[in-house]
């Protein structure tokens, strides 16, 4: 497969770990929400196979941003490293395995080093849901290794006084995010609600947060992702417009 073609599939194509945790819209939507924020110095927290900081790159399409993905899975900074050459990016995407609670002793990572920030970090409480079936994708999506609060921690770390932070989560923890970015210093300004259909409650939020920012919150309307029913179910137009990475679906 050549470059442009790999671009063109985007998302499709990209190598994930056998029995890990596969990505999902939301890793899409995280590119395109924090793409058009400033900051060229880019980190990306709990990178996985590189969706979301590979994806910034395409949705960006300049020369000038370069993203240093994290990951505490070997295989996943492997496959974001794959994946990162597949497109053509690799000047510009490294891939480090790395926990973010030990960002601190990576030489790669200086404090206050980076404009923006991305992250997608495990979204459930241990205590509730049901686990996953193997380990790697139990970790991405329970809180079981620091959580919320670690990923907070190593932002502020790694954030110049001013940067922002794009962030993914589930709008039912809402109070929860806000708790632990505030107590890393991160003030939460613009927060998207994303919903599966009009009339549907939002399960997933898109949150830009500044650090040492000042109060002021910008809250948007619902991103509505579906509409129809049954076979005649199909992604939004405005879903498609925010992020048309989501085109990969089947159906489109």
């Amino acid at each position: 497969m050549t470059v442009e073609e790999a671009r063109r599939l985007f998302p499709r194509g990209l190598a994930q770990p056998e029995g890990g945790f596969r990505f999902g819209a939301d890793a899409l939507l995280l590119a395109c929400f924090a793409a058009p924020s400033p900051g060229r110095r880019v980190l990306d927290l709990g990178t996985g196979c590189g969706p979301a900081g590979l994806g910034l790159l395409l949705a960006r399409n300049d020369d000038a941003s370069a993203v240093l993905g994290l990951d505490k899975d070997p295989d996943m900074a492997a496959a974001a490293t794959a994946n990162s050459q597949l497109l053509g990016l690799s000047d510009r995407f490294t891939a480090l395995c790395r926990d973010v609670r030990e960002i601190r002793d990576a030489p790669q990572v200086p404090a206050q080093g980076f404009d923006l920030v991305l992250a997608n970090p495990p979204y459930r409480d241990p205590s509730s849901g049901r686990r996953a079936a193997t380990p790697g994708r139990d970790a991405a999506r329970f809180e079981t290794d620091g959580g919320l609060p670690a990923f907070a921690a190593a932002t502020a770390y790694a954030l110049t006084t001013g940067g922002l932070l794009a962030l993914v989560h589930l709008a039912e923890r809402l109070a929860h995010v806000a708790t632990a970015l505030a107590a890393a210093g991160l003030e939460i300004k613009r927060l998207l609600p994303v919903a599966p259909r009009r009339e549907a409650q939002a399960r997933q939020m898109l949150v830009l947060a500044r650090r040492n920012g000042r109060p002021g919150l910008r809250l948007d309307a619902p991103l509505v992702l579906y509409e129809g029913t049954g076979q005649a179910t199909r992604l939004t137009a405005e879903a498609l417009r925010f992020c048309p990475f989501l085109a990969c679906n089947a159906g489109q």
